[in-house]
């Protein structure tokens, strides 16, 4: 069975509007319209945060993960950060998206978090935090 994945959704059902940005690419242009509308109503940005290159790359790199699933952990493209949290890195991306993971059950994959890494290294603690703090609400609304 293949592996699906899913944006990271609040106690309310929403995704994070931060989150939505990185996302925008995938959906078609009539319906991006209407949510850039809707969006600017309420005073949020959600302009796309990916190139149309880089959003058809995470479309590729979205459809490895889910074909190889945890086995991806031997790629380039994802790494174990700690307990539940995964790092999915965008490979030839000249603004080095990342994205933050974890997993639940059946195999699925939900994004908790995105960001742009602006610097070399691990990824910093305050760029985790978010994610762990999505995946605290996650496993306490699931009891």
């Amino acid at each position: 069975m293949a592996w699906t994945w899913q944006l990271y959704e609040d106690a309310s059902g929403e995704v994070p509007k931060h989150l939505l940005a990185f996302f925008t690419g995938f959906v078609p242009g009539e319906e991006q319209k209407v949510e850039t509308l809707h969006v600017e109503t309420l005073h949020v940005t959600s302009l796309p945060c990916l190139t149309p290159s880089e959003t058809k790359r995470l479309q590729v790199n979205l459809r490895y993960l889910c074909d190889k699933g945890l086995a991806a952990l031997t790629s380039d493209i994802f790494e174990k950060l700690e307990d539940d949290l995964y790092e999915f890195r965008m490979t030839k991306s000249e603004h080095n998206p990342r994205f933050i993971l974890t997993t639940a059950v059946p195999q699925r994959f939900i994004v908790l978090h995105a960001f742009m890494k602006k610097y070399d290294g691990a990824i910093r603690e305050k760029d985790k935090e978010p994610a762990r703090q999505r995946l605290r609400e996650l496993k306490s609304r699931q009891g």
